[in-house]
């Protein structure tokens, strides 16, 4: 039996940057649907998608390479016309390539959120000691610590851009080698193996990465 997948990101599909490196994980001949949140639109009605205020920014990756921060409650009903979508085009599955929760939105078929897998994942782990946390931006670190404190262990959180580069992670690592986190996550699916191999061999620290983790929970469900 072929089985569908269907992968839901935040920007503009494909991603090509992200959906590769999960399909590695898995066994072949697997039929994979992309959609975004943002494809159709033009620049301009992007631009409208910006955060304002009191609501929480979002980075992504657009189609020609740049990226858009947006903001959450913006996107929203964009996402649950895309799960929809997937939905109807028979998707066994679906997934959604970002770490921030949308308790909002709805789906009628298996629908993954990496944000609860890395929570669930982490405090199964973990149960006490320190942990340090990677997010995209500044403005989420503030929200970062909120979310992760409810894990009852002490924080690190600190930003770096995945979409920039990896010019800055050696100021991060050397920040976090300072703290003694006993474990880090990647608080972003736009943090790539290569990131995480570097984290993890500069800090002899165990690293979570939401895309590898995300195609080991896809592969059990197939």
């Amino acid at each position: 039996m072929n089985m569908k997948i269907g992968f839901l990101t935040i920007g503009q599909s494909p991603r090509d940057d992200v959906v590769p490196e999960i399909v590695s994980f898995l066994d072949p001949g697997i039929e994979v649907v992309e959609k975004g949140a943002l494809d159709g639109l033009s620049p301009a009605e992007i631009k409208k998608l910006c955060p304002e205020k009191g609501d929480f920014p979002l980075i992504t990756r657009l189609r020609d390479k740049s990226s858009a921060v947006l903001g959450k409650r913006k996107i929203i009903p964009l996402l649950q016309k895309k799960i929809f979508e997937l939905e109807k085009q028979g998707v066994n599955l679906s997934a959604l390539l970002c770490t921030e929760d949308f308790p909002e939105i709805k789906w009628r078929k298996p629908f993954l959120l990496p944000s609860r897998i890395l929570f669930s994942f982490m405090t199964s782990v973990l149960r006490q000691g320190k942990l340090g946390v990677l997010v995209p931006l500044e403005e989420q670190k503030i929200g970062a610590g909120k979310k992760w404190e409810k894990t009852g262990l002490k924080l690190v959180v600190d930003a770096f851009n995945p979409y920039l580069g990896t010019k800055e992670l050696e100021d991060v690592v050397n920040q976090i080698k300072k703290e003694k986190v006993d474990f880090i996550v990647l608080d972003c699916i736009g943090y790539n193996l290569e990131i995480k191999e570097k984290l993890r061999q500069a800090t002899a620290k165990p690293v979570l990465l939401a895309r590898s983790l995300l195609a080991r929970f896809i592969s059990e469900l197939l």
